[in-house]
């Protein structure tokens, strides 16, 4: 017998940030060096759009026994050369049903990159933030705003700033029939 199962729904997350330099390569070597500071170098990186299922929930990386070569993000990253400031920002929000927040509908999360100062990234979040809530979910009330925010003036030749939010386990419905 043969079961039929739904699509993975991400259920915990945490956030996470870092940026890197290098004198020898941008992916491999920057990049590298930005997720090696933000705690996820030995992931795979895959992407994710911008939703939060409701039932997910956040964890700090110290409270989770994260597994290698795994992990579905969204991801800001912004790449640069020497001299230049670069930076990456992620905004989540949890949804509600009502304005007395009680019922969570799921969440919302945006990512900017560029070469933005970080009030200016952050400004840039919460206008996005803003913006895809009312075009897309504006029956539900849009709660408190979280933001992940990594800037660098980079040194070396090479330089990325990186922001993350990552999902590291499923769940994985059954389907009756």
């Amino acid at each position: 017998m043969v079961k039929k199962v739904g699509n993975l729904i991400p259920n915990t997350f945490f956030i996470t940030k870092g940026s890197g330099e290098s004198d020898l390569e941008k992916h491999a070597g920057s990049y590298h060096m930005a997720l090696y500071d933000a705690g996820i170098s030995d992931f795979n990186i895959m992407t994710y759009s911008s939703v939060i299922p409701a039932t997910a929930h956040l964890a700090t990386m110290d409270e989770l026994d994260l597994p290698p070569f795994g992990s579905e993000t969204i991801m800001a990253v912004s790449h640069g050369y020497q001299d230049e400031f670069v930076s990456a920002g992620v905004v989540y929000a949890w949804m509600y049903k009502d304005e007395n927040f009680d019922e969570k509908v799921g969440g919302l999360v945006c990512e900017v990159s560029g070469r933005y100062r970080i009030e200016e990234l952050e400004s840039r979040l919460i206008r996005v933030i803003n913006d895809l809530h009312q075009k897309t979910y504006g029956k539900y009330y849009l709660g408190e705003l979280n933001f992940i925010t990594e800037g660098i003036t980079i040194e070396k030749r090479y330089g990325t700033a990186l922001a993350a939010l990552c999902f590291v386990d499923f769940l994985q419905p059954e389907i009756e029939e």
